[in-house]
């Protein structure tokens, strides 16, 4: 751990308590764990993070991502996501600290900074270890908490700096593909908009082919590379994800819930869900809402 690091570690440190501490800056979030934990499946909006201290594992689809200290995740599309905390106690808990992307921000930018505009399509999420100037940034960042007065003026321009670090370094691709109005990325991020707001529905890949204006094999392929899932398969994790949050904030009627998110058949929800999570809805809900369940949210 390098000094910018454990500086920027320590100074969280002394400030947060809860699992999570909303920042008084724009879009910024601190987690902190005291214990290894399940983290509660979720769509993960597009953001950076940094671990400061502990490690996580984060499963995307079929691919597994294990981070620890001194790396900065980087997602630009909404991803269906598991994650859980590896490393964390109450003497050396977990920490991450994470922004919220403003997709506006980031294509002002990107005006600014020299580089292709041709950007490849590639995947839309990776682990890279915290250049020093990222981790320096970010610790003037969080130092913005000592002094509320310069927030209004300081918080935009150090959000422009670490976007600009990170588009400076391997992630930066990825916040291309984010901010990029043309190309084949954004034909595939207005089909994973389509389906996130439709998962409900029934569709066949060849009409988001159509969408997107590509032949149905090209963009299977493309549609998977970028989310770590093909079509049907993004479309099935939100359904799940969406069935769980509504059956833990209101447990009652599994029927219900599986028709509502757009389930034909009780017995094929109950498999799938029993297949994702690890158990059939109500045996799931129960053990979250048990006392003392180590089920947390938490994206960083």
């Amino acid at each position: 751990m390098n000094d910018t690091l454990r500086t920027l570690t320590t100074f969280v440190a002394q400030r947060t308590q809860s699992v999570l501490t909303r920042a008084e800056m724009p879009r910024v979030e601190i987690y902190r764990v005291t214990q290894p934990t399940k983290l509660l499946p979720e769509i993960y909006q597009p953001f950076v993070s940094l671990i400061l201290q502990g490690s996580k594992r984060l499963m995307i689809g079929t691919q597994v991502l294990d981070y620890a200290a001194g790396n900065t995740f980087v997602a630009s599309v909404a991803l269906p996501a598991i994650g859980e905390v590896i490393e964390a106690s109450v003497a050396v808990p977990y920490l991450a600290v994470l922004l919220r992307f403003d997709l506006t921000v980031i294509a002002d930018l990107l005006r600014d900074v020299p580089g292709s505009m041709d950007v490849p399509h590639q995947q839309s999420f990776r682990v890279d270890p915290a250049s020093d100037d990222l981790v320096d940034a970010w610790l003037r960042m969080m130092r913005l908490m000592d002094r509320p007065d310069d927030i209004a003026v300081m918080a935009p321009l150090l959000e422009r700096e670490i976007l600009f670090r990170l588009l400076q370094g391997p992630q930066g691709v990825v916040l291309r593909q984010a901010a990029t109005a043309e190309g084949r990325f954004s034909q595939i991020r207005a089909t994973l908009s389509w389906v996130r707001t439709n998962y409900a529905r029934p569709f066949q890949v060849e009409d988001l082919a159509d969408m997107a204006n590509m032949s149905p094999s090209a963009f299977h392929r493309r549609f998977k590379a970028s989310t770590g899932l093909s079509p049907l398969q993004y479309q099935k994790h939100l359904r799940l994800y969406e069935a769980r949050r509504i059956l833990f904030a209101q447990p009652g009627d599994v029927a219900a819930v599986a028709f509502a998110v757009g389930y034909e058949s009780l017995s094929q929800f109950t498999r799938e869900y029993a297949r994702l999570f690890g158990a059939p809805p109500a045996s799931d809900i129960r053990d979250l809402r048990a006392p003392g369940s180590r089920n947390i949210t938490g994206a960083a």
